[in-house]
């Protein structure tokens, strides 16, 4: 089985991708890139059972809808933009909430000015995986899946809050990963020290493996399912880490 993660960023220089291999017991980093653009991507798509993408998907419903009143005229419930909570609810997508309430993680929103570029980078990839013959389903496990690294790293217990800027905190997570995973980095151990975007990348590819076997949370109810179909949803792992180096996925994904 093959797995891909993608840190997706606005640009093509930050942007890093990682593709795992994997076998009964066995996995090993067999490509780590710094400086991925998206016609990259999508060539390891192609090849891949499944790829997971650190970027929003969509937007928010209250967002659009708040939004679109305002373009026409005003705005139906006034005093909610006036408050935290409705904030809240107008800027955050329903897995963004989710994700909070799960691990007590904020996220930066992709109503955010700061995630703009990267968020419509991804939408544009969407679709171009999709003409590609590589189907998105969002919500729903899949070949294209949605993830968040830091998510995904605090859920195996492996998270450290510097990790971000501080390469010795890098070095700490991969020797975890490498000890509990057995996943062998090889050259491209040095790159994961150096540059969190890749180490990312490699969180995401392992985020994939999970929703392949099945060990991810998934939403609950039809409510959660149907925002997910349009907003995106954050693949979050269940179970440790070790769990993915279980034997085959619970559905195999049929190789375009």
């Amino acid at each position: 089985m093959i797995s891909v993660g993608v840190d997706l960023a606005s640009q093509s220089n930050d942007t890093a991708v990682a593709v795992i291999e994997w076998a009964d017991g066995y996995s090993k980093a067999v490509k780590v890139v710094l400086g991925a653009d998206d016609e990259m991507i999508l060539d390891e798509a192609k090849s891949a059972d499944v790829i997971g993408i650190g970027a929003p998907f969509g937007w928010p419903e209250p967002f659009f809808t708040f939004v679109s009143q305002n373009r026409v005229g005003l705005v139906d419930e006034p005093r909610r933009a006036a408050s935290v909570s409705g904030r809240d609810e107008i800027m955050y997508r329903t897995t963004e909430r989710r994700v909070r309430d799960w691990l007590g993680l904020k996220l930066m929103p992709s109503t955010s000015n700061m995630l703009g570029s990267t968020v419509l980078r991804c939408a544009g990839l969407q679709t171009r995986l999709a003409q590609a013959g590589v189907p998105v389903t969002r919500g729903e496990g899949g070949r294209v899946i949605e993830v968040y690294a830091p998510a995904s790293l605090m859920a195996w217990g492996l998270h450290e809050p510097s990790y971000k800027s501080q390469s010795a905190s890098r070095v700490r997570i991969l020797e975890q990963i490498g000890r509990r995973l057995s996943l062998d980095l090889g050259e491209y151990q040095a790159l994961c020290v150096d540059s969190d975007d890749a180490t990312d990348a490699l969180a995401a590819a392992m985020t994939a493996r999970a929703v392949a076997l099945g060990l991810w949370r998934m939403p609950v109810d039809d409510e959660e399912r149907a925002r997910a179909k349009t907003e995106g949803w954050i693949c979050v792992p269940n179970g440790t880490v070790e769990t993915l180096l279980g034997t085959q996925p619970s559905e195999p994904s049929e190789r375009q």
